[in-house]
């Protein structure tokens, strides 16, 4: 679709958007730049379908196989591209994301009235939004925050001001005040993340990754699943040596390595002929689900290790380009060495020490202390139930 035509649409929403009456009951749901179906989007969506709620509920996409998955599963879904998918865009009281406006609208910057509920997608361990753009790294150096909120520049008081979201959600008061801060928005909710019901409620499983990968027939289900790369791809976590005396390990011991990797990666390259590593990138759209089956997390700076904490179990931080992350990609809101619970691993030989070892490091007294420590800074609530905390507080605000 041409940007021409998409900023055509935005611009005829615009106007029709102060004209046309919203739909108190009417939520719309979309995410991964309107392609996906993951998120805190999508474990709202599916809560409100199955407590049969009296809201009207559409998921909204562009790509063609979520909407037939979707219209499969007898579930409520838009394309887009459509006269319907204009239209209820136009008449929804709340449009619900999770990274950012191409979620469900055609551009990434919020024009005319409407009502956006940013869930986002991650507890912030890197630099987002406002202070993203003030490190000047990154993504941010090259294509700004434009994708992520709006801004304006008001010349007159020389204040950056983002597009007002109607809500955006955060897991903890300490994750409230960098969200708050980071966005320039007052509107943060301390409500927990809708996507991490799935860990205390296993009937909001869309697709059972067990079932679907095979991993039933093994010991355990190792997961690596990183953080990109920004601006280099000189730097790699694995070598083939690694590749082929961590894939004898895993057969002998039964175990299964699997690896997740962001959209964004370039920096992992996978041998093909390996019994026990496979590249799930491609089956796995949402991460999510697959924690669930994951005995074992491996992560770098990705923020999945704050809801896999939930779980109580194993994650070891490969750190094994710190140095040059924080200089060419990053910066972070926390002293990731002091912060995280650990362990650390910064290269290849003490990654698979930890690996050998998890059952003896986890267990441990002490590291029990620091891992619930964490566990419950940055997890206000461990019950399931901020779906439902969430449409409290959208219903509460459409009787207002």
């Amino acid at each position: 679709m041409s940007y021409l035509l998409k900023l055509t649409l935005n611009c005829i929403l615009f106007v029709l958007s102060y004209i046309v009456p919203k739909q108190k009951k009417l939520l719309l749901f979309g995410s991964g730049s309107g392609k996906s179906f993951k998120g805190n989007p999508k474990y709202l969506y599916l809560h409100l379908l199955k407590n049969k709620s009296p809201y009207q509920i559409h998921w909204i996409t562009k790509n063609e196989n979520v909407s037939k998955n979707l219209k499969d599963n007898n579930y409520p879904v838009l394309k887009l591209y459509s006269i319907l998918g204009f239209w209820n865009i136009l008449r929804a009281k709340y449009l619900i994301i999770e990274e950012s406006a191409k979620d469900i609208y055609y551009l990434g910057n919020i024009f005319g009235n409407f009502n956006f509920i940013q869930t986002w997608h991650g507890t912030p361990l890197k630099k987002i939004w406002y202070h993203q753009k003030e490190d000047g790294k990154g993504i941010g150096e090259h294509r700004g925050i434009s994708g992520l909120i709006p801004i304006v520049l008001s010349k007159k008081t020389g204040i950056f001001s983002s597009c007002k979201y109607k809500l955006i959600l955060s897991t903890s008061k300490d994750v409230s005040n960098i969200l708050t801060k980071a966005s320039l928005n007052k509107n943060v909710k301390l409500v927990g993340y809708p996507r991490n019901d799935v860990f205390f409620n296993t009937n909001l499983i869309f697709e059972n990754y067990k079932e679907k990968l095979n991993l039933g027939i093994y010991r355990k289900v190792i997961l690596y699943c990183p953080t990109f790369r920004d601006n280099y791809e000189s730097v790699k976590p694995f070598s083939d040596e690694f590749f082929k005396y961590l894939n004898s390990y895993l057969k002998k011991n039964g175990d299964i390595f699997l690896i997740k990797k962001h959209q964004f990666e370039k920096n992992i390259n996978i041998p093909n002929n390996l019994s026990n590593i496979k590249d799930v990138s491609s089956a796995v759209e949402d991460v999510q689900e697959l924690l669930t089956f994951t005995d074992i997390l491996i992560t770098d700076y990705s923020s999945v290790f704050f809801d896999f904490v939930l779980l109580d179990r194993p994650i070891i931080y490969y750190s094994y380009d710190f140095e040059e992350y924080l200089e060419n990609c990053r910066g972070m809101y926390y002293d990731y060495y002091k912060e995280m619970p650990g362990p650390f691993a910064k290269n290849e030989n003490e990654l698979l020490d930890l690996i050998e070892t998890a059952d003896k490091w986890f267990n441990d007294e002490e590291y029990q202390i620091k891992y619930k420590k964490f566990k419950d800074k940055f997890n206000y609530y461990q019950d399931g139930k901020s779906s439902e905390r969430l449409f409290q507080l959208i219903a509460g605000e459409i009787k207002k």
